[in-house]
């Protein structure tokens, strides 16, 4: 019997933890749509740049100066920009490697890709940032998660189980609190 308690406590507390880890996800994905910014983190939607990056993997970005990007078809910088011409539209980032420059801007072309994006070349007003080489992998399922709950993969499921899911929470909450409230009544009072 003190085992299934324990095993009990234990469950509940992961779901308290993954309550707390999607109200996050719910803010951040907030904040990032009220500010317009997806910086620092950025969720890689395609598997253009596969096998370096892939569907799901959440990158770490630094904004860069057009001059400090380094512009080559084997190991050139992996920029974060605007597809042009919908700068500043967050529905048209996109993450490609700088493969050549021209007086217009930088050639851009997807790993997995076989030739240079249709676009390019990208202005500079267009970049908003490189990639550091780090990056949490799809493998973890946090960018798939935050993915889906932003309606970008099977929507609308994800907003509706994110829903669900704080809905519940909420319940279990207000379900513990009323426990504990019983608990504290039934105490004698100097105890």
């Amino acid at each position: 019997m003190v085992q299934l308690k324990i095993i009990k406590h234990i469950f509940q507390y992961f779901l308290y933890a993954f309550l707390i880890f999607l109200i996050a996800l719910s803010i951040f994905s907030a904040a990032q749509s009220t500010i317009g910014s997806s910086f620092p983190f950025l969720v890689v939607k395609s598997g253009s740049m596969e096998p370096v990056i892939h569907v799901g993997d959440i990158i770490i970005t630094i904004p860069v100066q057009p001059s400090e990007i380094k512009a080559d078809p084997k190991d050139g910088d992996v920029i974060v920009f605007f597809k042009p011409p919908y700068c500043d539209d967050l529905r048209y980032l996109i993450v490609h490697r700088a493969i050549g420059v021209t007086e217009e801007g930088f050639i851009t072309k997807g790993d997995a890709n076989s030739m240079s994006d249709p676009w390019s070349p990208v202005p500079p007003s267009c970049i908003v940032g490189k990639w550091t080489g780090m990056k949490i992998p799809y493998w973890t399922g946090l960018g798939y998660l935050s993915l889906f709950v932003k309606g970008e993969i099977f929507p609308p499921y994800g907003r509706i189980t994110l829903v669900l899911l704080i809905i519940v929470n909420v319940l279990l909450i207000f379900l513990e609190f009323k426990k504990i409230r019983r608990k504290v009544e039934r105490t004698p009072a100097g105890n």
